[in-house]
């Protein structure tokens, strides 16, 4: 196998564990609807006048039908993706100044990203972080990939900072001025394979933050139509051993 082609299948494989992870939540939520609601179902009492049984019903065959699409999508995504040599170990965490690396992310945007992007920072000195600088390379190329897709014509801003907050924790913040999400689409936003956008898989932002979760951040969003997004995530800085 040609180092290009191992390459490419090593980050597809790395996609995979980390979109696997947020079907994972995604499939054990829909499990937990579906039994609350089933054994609302067999209660031996009289349900109450405001639970109809045959709503519960649906609810019951509509989760369960959407948890299987999704799994189904999930097998669908690793079919391109073919085996690695078995002695091919997991990276070991190293130590990431998450401003830095900011920092060159946007430098390499800045000479081989679209032309008709501004970018601003606001880049201030963070405490390091424990983590994978190519995983976290790799989020941040998702989440700005995300931008570029709400910007028509792929013009716009995008602005990008680094700073802490009143807990002492990282903060990485995204902002751009695309075209924003109804308040509908922005609560399934990093749900696995959920696209509003025609002929998109709806995979990015959930395998970012699936990166994001196993480094054990946090990720937030606000988001406006017409307003563009906000993506803040969160970490505790690395303590020493």
């Amino acid at each position: 196998m040609t180092d290009n082609k191992m390459a490419g299948t090593t980050e597809r494989l790395n996609n995979l564990g980390h979109l696997s992870a947020g079907v994972g939540h995604h499939v054990i939520n829909a499990f937990s609807a579906i039994v609350s609601n089933a054994e609302l179902l067999r209660l031996k009492t009289p349900l109450p006048q405001v639970v109809d049984p045959a709503s519960l019903a649906d609810t019951i065959v509509r989760t369960a039908l959407e948890a299987s699409t999704v799994a189904r999508r999930l097998i669908d995504y690793t079919r391109p993706v073919t085996s690695i040599d078995s002695d091919d170990q997991a990276p070991i965490p190293s130590i990431v100044a998450l401003d830095r690396l900011a920092e060159d992310f946007v430098g390499e945007q800045l000479e081989y990203g679209p032309p008709g992007i501004e970018w601003i920072t606001d880049l201030g000195s963070v405490p390091p972080i424990r983590g994978h600088s190519n995983q976290l390379r790799a989020m941040l190329g998702h989440l700005i990939g995300n931008a570029f897709e709400a910007m028509p014509q792929q013009e716009g801003t995008i602005w990008i900072s680094t700073s802490t907050d009143a807990r002492g924790w990282v903060v990485l913040e995204l902002r751009d001025n695309g075209t924003g999400m109804e308040n509908e689409i922005m609560v399934r936003a990093v749900e696995p394979f959920f696209s509003s956008k025609h002929g998109h898989l709806g995979v990015g932002l959930s395998i970012a933050n699936g990166i994001w979760r196993r480094h054990r951040g946090t990720l937030s969003l606000r988001s406006q139509p017409g307003e563009g997004t906000v993506l803040r995530l969160c970490v505790e800085p690395y303590q020493g051993s």
